[in-house]
């Protein structure tokens, strides 16, 4: 049997913010700007089997990726 990936990391629409949804639920509301928006309407970035893999790659998706050629500030 397939195990469903039940949680989506999506983008807010108006803050672009990452935001991970329960696929059960039809809507959400953004927890920076509180605008609501439809799910569906919306591009998966990632999928997670629960809510920590899911917080695990929006902390990923925020880390600044840096270059070869970028110096690393110690």
């Amino acid at each position: 049997m397939t195990e469903r990936k039940r949680f989506l990391i999506v983008k807010c629409p108006r803050c672009q913010g990452y935001q991970i949804v329960d696929s059960r639920n039809k809507s959400k509301t953004c927890s920076q700007c509180s605008r609501r928006f439809e799910i569906i309407d919306l591009a998966v970035i990632a999928s997670a089997r629960d809510a920590r893999e899911a917080r695990t790659v929006v902390a990923e998706l925020k880390m600044p990726r840096t270059t070869a050629s970028e110096p690393k500030v110690i």
